[in-house]
């Protein structure tokens, strides 16, 4: 029998049998791929002795355990054991061993009545050979040695809701303050834990100012906290900065990081990754943040802002989540990114695990994966209108919406979208283990404006600006070209008398009378064209805005015939236009292009009159404004030509997002705000509560402080998803303030606890990338404070003093100096790396940022301290650049290199040595260990 199976495989069925039974119920899939195409040859005949763990059980796990296994038993029955199947269910046992046609299983899977299971309808049924694999294993005595029926995956410490416990009482009053530290401590007590002190003050106020804003405090901010005793002095300063705008575009980038955000990207011009103008999503991430927006309201947005205000653009912003994900040439690849990100960013799942095959180790089907898929199949991207623009190219809003409410999601065979399984449409649903409510689907009706955005007041006001535009300045071309042909027939005048008039012009005008005469027609056309296309603009409008309407009014047939009429105006206008071009081409045409000039002339002609014909019969047709953009299907094609993309668009959407984002958000998911808390955790402490920060499935180990997690995921949901809440509650423990060093700390309790699980001591952490550019720019006073906005060009970052979140991000442009310091990974960033390389030393010390930041704030300190002696500069800088005051060694240090640098500068004649000497001396600390390391 071993023989028939795959070498890289054997391993899995050879050796003691108790092994091989286990190992199956761990590495089932693997098995169910090779072990269908054995039964499928027909390999077993009733002479073979059947392998249950072999043959039958995978075909029962690929077909039946769906219904009748650990999370679903209809009919009170289950299948995964031999035992469980002789135990029965409603009708008693199912197989009789030794008598295939007496046991109810063979009866129920070999029907031709409307019982037969699985239901053939749902593509389901066994195959013949499958059956009649059952049946002789079944006649040979069902012979299986003593399993276990698998664990419920929905004991799991993950998938089941958070509780939260009580606070424990703790024996040190310092350690009961905050429910953090009491937890905490608990374990420090159980495990005779011994913690390091508290962090200094100034060490703390510079942690707390990186953490909360991604900026250092000031030297003056520094100062009046040292000297600041009040016991809420402290907890002032985290309520400053929670409530500064610099807290959303600190947290904003963290976000970005989780969220994937992605600047566009593609070939020249064209769009191939995420969207133009996708920067108001990463707008609506800040906005949101400093709002302290709820954060399951939050994931609704992202996910279904389109649904749940479909006329707002400021909640339309919010499916740049969904954006980000769009690729050009690949619908599949698309889709597959949004199911694997929105699984893992909101709930710690590796659903993509399951895209060929069911999950090898979560309770997650290979039909999950699809099922969740089928909540995005319908949604398309597009572009709609901004006010103030109607260049999209310019400016515009990428957001999503439903396109093809009925397209099928189906199953791929073994995940190649060149194999799809059509014999059954794949429904959306939620995979079982978290079932925990039924799920509610109901389709959203929109507005006019929602699916068609030219109707909104702004977009016709736009284009009826640019058309007074227009019509101004094809006046001041009709007085030019008026101005030039007076100028000419001066000109000609002059010579008159002549007895020949040559073909050129006098010096004195630029072009002949013929050809100004030419150019006056163009400008006259252009002007009687202009002047027409506001009233063609007011009446199309006015008649969309009544074919809008559920209830037309009496007054729809002469709104489209004024509509139509004014439409066939502008184009003779237009075909006019076409015409005295034409004439003046064939004025300037020499003999080589005369015909082609004339041709042009006659077509030009010809069109002309038929738009006259027309407009003495102008029917009912009219150009409606159109205003949207939708992008390429992800196919690299364009659906039903270009008409098509600019709407109107569905005036109906599925409301399948709504009902994914509502389950998500919702408090009884267990998962939703445990990954979040972790998130936040993580980038306050350096180390998650789970490691796993994208898998909580059942590989993540129940944490050390599980406890913990869950009463902080309850404390954020009731204190409606507050994140501002959570992080006072963080920053104000005392596990928040201790000290990062090691020195000192107690032997036993590092050799107790040397992964710091239970927190006796703080991480030192290096800055992100972000924050350390931020910082430079800070200190030198420089960094421009303005929120949001379009993205900057990467190459600017040396020159544009902004934050550096709103800088371009992508794979192909972003920033040289901010790349050095492991910056986001655009495709996958749950958590930042963090490397050691000379590249980041040669950044600090050789950019030209560096160089220029250091030089801008020595001139800064400068001008603060004025006549200070090097001593005291030496003191100042620390202060400015480090947050700390130099010891003594470090002073002298310090001092020595200042008096030689300047000595050295002064025998080569520099004209500023004492101002360079103190530029090196920043620099240098720039350069310093703590500059780019939260302590």
């Amino acid at each position: 029998m071993h023989a028939c199976v795959p070498a890289p495989l054997r391993p899995r069925v050879e050796g003691n049998r108790g092994e091989r039974e286990s190992m199956m119920n761990r590495f089932l899939p693997v098995v169910v791929c090779w072990c269908f195409a054995v039964a499928a040859g027909g390999w077993a005949s009733a002479d073979d002795k059947v392998d249950y763990l072999t043959q039958i059980k995978p075909v029962l796990a690929a077909k039946c355990y769906s219904c009748h296994g650990v999370l679903k038993q209809e009919a009170e029955l289950r299948l995964e054991t031999r035992s469980l199947m002789l135990q029965g269910g409603e009708s008693g046992e199912v197989i009789v061993p030794g008598e295939a046609d007496k046991s109810l299983l063979v009866e129920r899977i070999t029907s031709e009545e409307g019982d037969r299971m699985p239901p053939p309808e749902e593509g389901g049924a066994l195959k013949a050979e499958e059956i009649a694999l059952i049946r002789t294993w079944i006649d040979q005595g069902a012979q299986s040695l003593q399993e276990q029926a698998p664990s419920d995956p929905r004991e799991h410490w993950a998938f089941k809701q958070p509780v939260r416990a009580d606070v424990p009482q703790v024996n040190d009053t310092e350690w009961a303050l905050n429910p953090i530290d009491a937890f905490l401590a608990a374990g420090h007590q159980e495990l005779g834990l011994v913690s390091v002190a508290p962090a200094e003050k100034h060490i703390l106020l510079r942690r707390l100012y990186l953490d909360l804003i991604g900026l250092p405090p000031t030297r003056q901010q520094l100062h009046a906290f040292l000297k600041e005793d009040s016991t809420g002095a402290y907890e002032s300063v985290v309520l400053d900065l929670l409530d500064s705008p610099q807290y959303g575009e600190r947290w904003g980038r963290h976000w970005m990081d989780i969220w994937r955000y992605s600047d566009w990207y593609g070939l020249g011009k064209e769009v191939r990754y995420s969207q133009k103008h996708i920067w108001r999503w990463r707008d609506w991430i800040i906005e949101s943040l400093n709002e302290d927006k709820p954060y399951n309201r939050m994931v609704v947005e992202m996910l279904a802002g389109d649904e749940v205000a479909p006329t707002d653009p400021g909640t339309l912003r919010a499916t740049g989540f969904l954006v980000r994900n769009y690729f050009l040439f690949n619908r599949t690849t698309w889709l597959d990114d949004t199911v694997e990100h929105t699984s893992k960013a909101f709930l710690g799942l590796t659903m993509n695990c399951a895209k060929c095959h069911d999950h090898k180790y979560d309770p997650i089907l290979q039909t999950d994966f699809y099922s969740m898929r089928a909540f995005f199949e319908p949604h398309q991207v597009r572009l709609d209108p901004v006010p103030g623009e109607t260049d999209l190219d310019k400016d515009g809003l990428p957001r999503v919406f439903d396109a093809d409410p009925d397209v099928p999601t189906y199953l791929f065979i073994r995940g190649n979208a060149k194999d799809p399984d059509k014999s059954r449409t794949i429904q959306p649903s939620v995979p079982g283990v978290l079932a925990f409510e039924g799920l509610h689907i109901t389709p959203v009706s929109l507005s006019a404006e929602a699916s068609n955005p030219a109707l909104q007041p702004f977009v016709v006001e736009d284009h009826l600006r640019e058309a007074e535009q227009a019509i101004e300045s094809a006046r001041d071309d009709v007085e030019m070209a008026k101005q030039q042909l007076a100028a000419a027939e001066q000109a000609a005048s002059a010579i008159a008398t002549t007895a020949t008039r040559e073909a050129e012009a006098p010096a004195n005008s630029p072009v002949t009378v013929a050809e100004a005469e030419a150019a006056l027609g163009i400008a006259e056309t252009t002007l009687a064209a202009a002047e027409l296309r506001p009233v063609a603009l007011r009446t199309a409008h006015a008649a969309d805005l009544a074919k809008a309407d559920s209830s037309p009014p009496e007054m729809l047939p002469q709104l489209v015939s004024e509509a139509a009429l004014a439409a066939r105006k502008y184009e003779v206008a237009k075909a006019e236009k076409a015409v005295a071009r034409t004439q003046q081409e064939l004025t300037a045409a020499d003999s080589e292009t005369r015909t082609n000039a004339e041709n042009e002339l006659t077509t030009a002609q010809t069109n002309l009159e038929k738009a006259r014909q027309q407009l003495a019969q102008p029917g009912e047709d009219y150009t409606s404004l159109r205003a949207s953009l939708r992008a390429a299907n992800g196919y690299g094609e364009y659906v039903a030509g270009e008409e098509s993309r600019r709407g109107p668009f569905a005036n109906v959407s599925t409301g399948r997002r709504t009902a994914l984002a509502n389950w998500i958000a919702s408090r009884k998911n267990p998962l939703t705000a445990r990954v979040a808390v972790n998130h936040i955790w993580l980038r306050h402490f350096g180390q998650p509560l789970v490691e796993s920060v994208s898998d909580f499935g059942l590989r993540a180990n129940k944490p050390a402080q599980h406890a913990l997690l869950d009463w902080l995921a309850v404390e954020f949901m009731e204190n409606n998803w507050s994140m501002k809440h959570l992080h006072r509650l963080i920053v104000t423990s005392r596990a928040y303030q201790l000290r990062s060093m090691l020195l000192g700390a107690d032997e036993s309790t590092k050799k107790a606890d040397p992964q710091n699980q239970y927190y006796w001591r703080r991480r030192p952490l290096r800055m992100e990338s972000q924050a350390i550019r931020d910082s430079l720019l800070h200190l030198a006073g420089v960094l421009d404070a303005t929120v949001g906005g379009p993205s900057i060009a990467a190459d600017k970052e040396d020159s544009v003093f902004r934050r550096s979140l709103y800088f371009t991000h992508s794979r192909d442009d972003r920033g040289r100096f901010v790349s050095m310091f492991d910056d986001a990974d655009i495709l996958s960033c749950y958590r930042r790396g963090e490397s050691i390389i000379p590249q980041q030393a040669l950044a600090l010390a050789n950019s030209k940022l560096a160089l220029a930041m250091s030089r801008q704030i020595t001139a800064r300190l400068q001008q603060e301290c004025g006549d200070a002696t090097d001593e005291q500069f030496i003191t100042i800088a620390f202060e400015t650049v480090l947050q700390i005051q130099p010891t003594a060694e470090e002073a002298a240090a310090c001092r020595e290199m200042i008096e030689k640098t300047r000595a050295a500068l002064a025998k080569s004649n520099h004209a500023q040595p004492v101002v360079r000497a103190r530029e090196n001396l920043v620099h240098a600390l720039l350069n310093h260990n703590d500059f780019v390391t939260i302590r």
